[in-house]
């Protein structure tokens, strides 16, 4: 089946809109088109040039887009495992509060069939364009009694317990319960690496930040409190200190903030705690990768981009 770009460029207008219902009839419209062969041309029925394979590392599925971004072919197993991925999703969405989290996870899919001169290698990039997508929507609400749960874009890379290759039970379940932890410290970086970008009052921005720092600093004792294997002390030390860091960079940005409230991260990536924090959690990503040197792709890309997520930069 062939999807063309202006598909995309109308669902996106509409997801502007916050027309939920528009968006799921439109989205029930391009998988509503028969999937037809499963071969797959080589070039593009548009402009005639190679198709270039790309995988969606959301779903480990791969596609052939075109580099211009006319549209993209995916063959008929695709299609089936894209409408259950709808269809899914759709059931949540009727069940949560805020529906537009779901739809703009659908839009990043199908977002990611039409970039493939991006070349999307690592699965933080698609986490990082899904949180750019809905920041402007929720950086502007944040506020003392309205803390939304950001980190929950990062559910499409969990770990699997059943088919991950970390086959110690122990080892396994630090990392299963790191990752579900760190969503809820993502949320704390987002909301007020989101307050940060908008214009408050000095007094918002100083409460704010006690929000964000009572809330983070709940998180580092909830991971002091995990079970840590002697064969990861020292990821766990460097997480930690990442923890800690962050929280004291945040109190730096403030500080700056409040003196010039033209102020933002790009003014700050020269602050210590900031490359401290950055430098941490990458040193992890480093040990976790020689430790597991033969780590299935769901369970890397589960921490990987969870360990992005956390980072500030």
């Amino acid at each position: 089946m062939w999807i063309e770009g202006e598909r995309l460029q109308v669902i996106d207008s509409a997801l502007e809109r916050g027309g939920r219902a528009e968006v799921e009839q439109l989205l029930a419209d391009v998988f509503r088109t028969p999937a037809g062969a499963a071969a797959i041309p080589s070039a593009c029925p548009m402009c005639r040039r190679d198709l270039v394979r790309n995988s969606l590392p959301g779903v480990s599925l791969f596609v052939s887009a075109c580099p211009d971004r006319h549209g993209a072919w995916m063959t008929s197993d695709v299609v089936e495992t894209l409408r259950r991925f709808v269809d899914e999703h759709a059931t949540l969405a009727a069940r949560k509060r805020h529906q537009l989290r779901i739809l703009n996870r659908l839009l990043v899919i199908l977002g990611a069939l039409l970039f493939a001169g991006l070349l999307y290698t690592y699965p933080e990039r698609i986490v990082t364009t899904l949180v750019d997508t809905g920041s402007r929507f929720y950086d502007w609400r944040v506020s003392e009694t309205y803390w939304p749960e950001r980190g929950l874009v990062y559910t499409y890379w969990q770990i699997d317990a059943k088919t991950s290759s970390i086959n110690v039970h122990d080892e396994l379940m630090y990392f299963t319960r790191l990752v579900a932890l760190l969503d809820d410290g993502i949320t704390n970086r987002l909301n007020i690496d989101g307050v940060f970008k908008t214009r408050r009052s000095h007094d918002e921005y100083a409460r704010l930040y006690e929000v964000y720092r009572t809330k983070q600093l709940d998180v580092l004792a909830r991971m002091r409190l995990l079970d840590v294997p002697a064969k990861l002390a020292s990821i766990h030390a460097h997480m930690l200190f990442a923890t800690e860091q962050q929280v004291r960079f945040y109190e730096t940005f403030l500080d700056a903030k409040l003196k010039d409230p033209a102020v933002d991260l790009g003014r700050m990536l020269g602050d210590v705690a900031l490359q401290a924090t950055n430098k941490a959690l990458h040193t992890a990503w480093d040990e976790i990768r020689r430790l597991y040197p033969h780590l299935d792709s769901e369970t890397s890309s589960a921490i990987e981009a969870h360990l992005c997520g956390y980072d500030v930069i």
